[in-house]
């Protein structure tokens, strides 16, 4: 087949489908060959002739992303059905290692090649809308007037489509302790005069204990029991010679015996917990996951206003969720002369007080984001657009502190009779602490313009450009309650940009010239931003898109870039979370710390230098086959962010952010952002994406009766004129003489119907079900990591992270990491299997004199999706029509219950990195019901 017809066929409406027999399955054509292109990316625009069914090819393809940056994936209505996915955000989930750029910034999102206002925009619109999805390189950014790290996802839609779509989701973890639920409802309308989209989700999940995972909670180093454990106050931290004496040794900390909650014991009782602390088990009351609840409203509607395209976007959002952080404590000193001691000197008392409820934390998200886009031409090769966003967030948080050990205490200084210590707190005594309490709005406007074009035409094609001017205001106000201590900060920034790009052609083939070369076109940028609070801050780049043969392409970028941290990072309010568990390298041994988070007004503009050298090849003309190797450097000096672990290095260098107590034990860190001197990371990344169409009999079968009721309407038709009728078939949405009105969408039945025409496209099988036959996708890519380095400060040791430097909770940083994502699905029913495999680190975090050492194993997980598009090729839709256009899906993730282990050089793992508290909720099982209403 030629490739034209190869590449446009799916585009073609199937007049004959919506003509089906109401006694078998509604015909479609028997391959589904919708937009498809060569893997050059050549193809364009479809002039149809419906009789003959012939493809003419002029320029480019519909919606297509202008300029000489092919897309290194091209994804046809088919390749989008076969991952079974209900909207634009999972589906971008599963596009992630095929979008996602080696430098970390998320993709460029286009709509038909032209810019849009958010992903608020498009996140409303079903899979099944959409004719085409391209994925373009970094270098395509460029041209567009963003930065070179995040490639361009372009989403192309249908020129018709209406439906109303329902979803219902229920998931669980099969270890149990863990729900949710979910409800989806969206409407959309795609037609000549734009197009319109109103969505509504509610989502919610129920909190996770740590006693649902049995997470062991008790650590040595913790003092706190809910009976009480008493410490010697002592020169020597004795705490007190005649029980040193009863216990034949010295002794310094002892748990108090459960007799002591009933009232006063003797000495000897607290022999037997001699230099033993009392454990209490927290993990009742404390979550590995909060409870969440979420609801979402997005509507967006867009016009023609003459021949500019305008959209308007509108989005309401509340989140809501509730933590438990484990028990309230204190610590209080005991006379030696109150009535409930024991002892002869003062001692020290922690415990906690399981009468009261735990701590909570309760977080409130609301945001309000309305945003705007307009594109149209300043001539036939001129684009221009304007987009414009504008969001109102607010934060509060609310975390309980506690009890108040002023009151408790003055009632031991004053020897009070009716107050145990040990035991339960008299009611007429209870106090507690008012409650931290943190609260952040954040205003954000932007406007974006950008104007590009051809600039003037030189031997080898045409000298193009691109000019984006945009204006940012941001403000952020915080303030914060903790510890009857009141801050507040407020940040301020308004940025102004201009960014220019270049694009140079040197060598053109089909031009004649220097072909010897190929292909071959340089580009340039450059970027001024002003800051208010940072002053001007310079990017430029460069680089070349080199293509020596056909389905071969090399791309090299190189990026020099001034970057200011964030208005977050900078005046985040203040937070405080107790009872949070970390590993102490320094001690080696895990504790229940208070983490401070927050922002830092006092950080620096960091600046970064990253080169990208790109390699495509797709080694089989018409074949969706690609490889990719892409290599990455990247450098970035005053680097912005918190501490990735409690190493020995860390603390010598920011030796203010770490609270111990007298013992050493870690009681506090301070984990708002740091600048670190410098950042280095090497690796190089290859993958290989594969599609190919399967067939199948029903598809077959269904070619046949498409051929059939073809051949029969043209001898109706000639039988017509014959007869001296009008003998033309009506234009899909007429009838013949004698018919009543057709219904948008009727012709077929359910979800095999679809809709036809000129321009719709939209054939049978919604979902991949039907006469599409059937799909093999496969992607895998592979990242090899050669340098990953972080310097603290001159002077100190350079932590790397591939080679025992801490990365974070879950290790250092992996060498290689293995991504897998396949699928297959044929006459609607559907298997998508995504895994990932990470290799083992190991951390190295303590001194010199005493390092301790800890491995983390290589993991693999793997997430398994069944679906089934019910059309009425199943005889039972056909019996109960209102089935159909219903999706029944099966998802399980983490199909083999993996979890990471950490263990330390004796083979015991920390508590800290216990499996469940890194993974907590495992294996889940999700079931979802989505129905089309056309």
């Amino acid at each position: 087949m030629r490739r034209a017809a190869w590449v446009m066929t799916g585009l073609m409406a199937a007049p004959a489908a919506m003509a089906a027999a109401q006694d078998v399955p509604p015909p479609a054509p028997a391959q589904e060959q919708e937009p498809a292109p060569s893997p050059a990316g050549a193809g364009g625009d479809v002039v149809e002739e419906l009789e003959g069914e012939e493809v003419v090819v002029t320029g480019q393809l519909r919606g297509a992303v202008p300029g000489d940056v092919k897309p290194e994936l091209i994804l046809n209505p088919a390749d989008i059905r076969a991952y079974g996915v209900s909207s634009i955000t999972e589906l971008l989930a599963e596009l992630e290692p095929q979008t996602r750029s080696a430098s970390g910034g998320p993709p460029v999102l286009l709509l038909s090649g032209r810019p849009i206002s958010g992903m608020a925009e498009i996140r409303g619109i079903p899979p099944e809308a959409i004719e085409r999805i391209d994925i373009l390189p970094e270098e395509a950014a460029l041209k567009l007037g963003y930065r070179a790290d995040q490639r361009v996802v372009n989403f192309v839609l249908r020129r018709r489509f209406r439906a109303i779509t329902a979803e219902a989701d229920a998931s669980f973890a099969t270890a149990g302790g863990r729900d949710g639920q979910e409800f989806d409802f969206g409407l959309l309308r795609i037609n000549r005069d734009g197009r319109i989209n109103i969505e509504v989700e509610y989502e919610r999940e129920s909190r996770l204990l740590e006693s649902d995972r049995d997470i062991i909670t008790e650590a040595l180093s913790s003092p706190f029991d809910r009976i009480g454990n008493i410490r010697g106050l002592l020169p020597n931290g004795e705490i007190d010679p005649a029980l040193s004496a009863l216990a034949g040794t010295l002794v310094t900390t002892a748990g108090a015996p459960a007799a002591a909650a009933a009232g006063a014991v003797p000495l000897g009782s607290f022999a037997a917990g001699a230099n033993r602390l009392n454990q209490t088990d927290l993990s009742p009351y404390r979550t590995l996951q909060p409870q969440t609840e979420n609801l979402a409203i997005n509507a967006v509607l867009n016009r023609a206003i003459g021949k500019v395209s305008a959209t308007a976007t509108l989005r309401l959002e509340q989140s809501q969720s509730e933590s438990l952080l484990g028990l309230p404590s204190a610590t209080l000193t005991l006379p030696g002369a109150n009535p409930f001691s024991p002892f002869a000197a003062d001692t020290q008392l922690y415990r906690y007080y399981d009468q009261f409820s735990p701590l909570e934390r309760s977080s409130n998200n609301r945001s309000l984001q309305g945003g705007f886009s307009l594109n149209g031409d300043l001539s036939p090769r001129w684009r221009w657009s304007v987009t414009g966003n504008w969001e109102r967030s607010e934060r509060r948080t609310l975390t309980d502190t506690g009890v108040d050990t002023l009151v408790l205490q003055s009632r031991l200084d004053a020897g009070d009779p009716a107050f145990n210590p040990f035991g339960a707190i008299p009611a007429d005594m209870w106090a507690i602490r008012p409650a931290d309490r943190s609260n952040s709005v954040s205003n954000v406007g932007s406007v974006n313009a950008l104007v590009s074009g051809p600039l003037a035409k030189l031997p080898a094609g045409e000298i193009s450009t691109s000019l984006r001017v945009a204006g940012r205001t941001n403000d952020l106000t915080a303030q914060s309650l903790r510890r009857g201590l009141f801050t507040t900060s407020d940040i301020g920034r308004d940025t102004g940009s201009v960014r220019a790009n270049i694009d140079l052609p040197i060598a053109s083939r089909s031009r004649a010239v220097l072909s010897a070369l190929g292909n071959l076109s340089l580009n340039a940028n450059v970027e001024l931003e002003e800051l208010s609070d940072f002053g001007t801050l310079l990017t430029y780049g460069y680089g070349a898109n080199w293509s020596p043969i056909d389905g071969v392409r090399f791309l090299a970028t190189f990026t020099e870039e001034e970057g200011a941290p964030s208005a977050q990072q900078l005046g985040d309010a203040v937070v405080a979370t107790p009872n949070v568990r970390v590993f102490d390298f320094v001690r080696g041994e895990t504790v229940d710390i208070t983490r401070i988070e927050g922002g830092n007004p006092n950080l620096l503009a960091s600046d970064r230098s990253a080169m990208k050298l790109g390699l495509n090849v797709r080694p089989i003309k018409n074949t969706d086959l690609s490889f990719n190797v892409d290599y990455n450097k990247s450098t970035i000096r005053n680097l912005s962010q918190g501490f990735p672990a409690v190493t020995a290095e860390i603390e010598a260098a920011f030796p203010g952010r770490f609270v111990r107590d007298g013992s050493g034990r870690l009681l506090q860190i301070d984990n708002r952002p740091v600048n670190f001197l410098r950042s280095e990371r090497e690796e190089v990344r290859w993958g290989i994406n594969f599609s190919k169409q399967i067939s199948s009999p029903l598809a077959r079968q269904r070619a046949e009766q498409m051929q059939a009721q073809r051949a029969a309407r043209q001898a109706a038709r000639e039988a017509a004129r014959e007869a001296g009728q009008q003998g033309e078939t009506p234009p899909t949405g007429e009838r013949g003489p004698g018919e009543g009105p057709r219904r948008f969408g009727e012709g077929g039945r359910g979800p095999g119907a679809g809709f036809g025409g000129r321009g719709g496209g939209f054939r049978g099988g919604l979902g991949g079900g039907g006469a599409n036959g059937g799909r093999f996708q496969l992607g895998l890519f592979h990242t090899i990591a050669l340098t990953d380095r972080l310097t603290i400060r001159e002077g100190l040791p350079v932590l790397d992270r591939l080679n025992g430097a801490a990365f974070g909770s879950r290790g250092g940083a992996p060498r290689h990491e293995v991504e897998l994502r396949a699928g297959v699905v044929r006459d609607g029913i559907g298997l998508r299997v995504n895994a990932d495999w990470r290799s083992a680190t190991r951390v190295r975090g303590g001194t010199a004199g005493a390092a301790e050492e800890l491995r983390f194993d290589d993991m693999a997980t793997v997430n398994l999706r069944l679906f089934a598009n019910l059309s009425p090729d199943f005889k039972f839709v056909r019996d109960n029509r209102w089935l159909a256009g219903t999706r029944i899906t099966l998802s399980i993730d983490n199909l083999f219950d993996q979890r990471l282990r950490v263990t330390d050089e004796t083979g015991a793992t920390p508590l800290s990195h216990q499996p469940a508290q890194l993974d907590p909720v495992g294996r889940t099982v999700q079931i979802s019901i989505r129905k089309m209403f056309f």
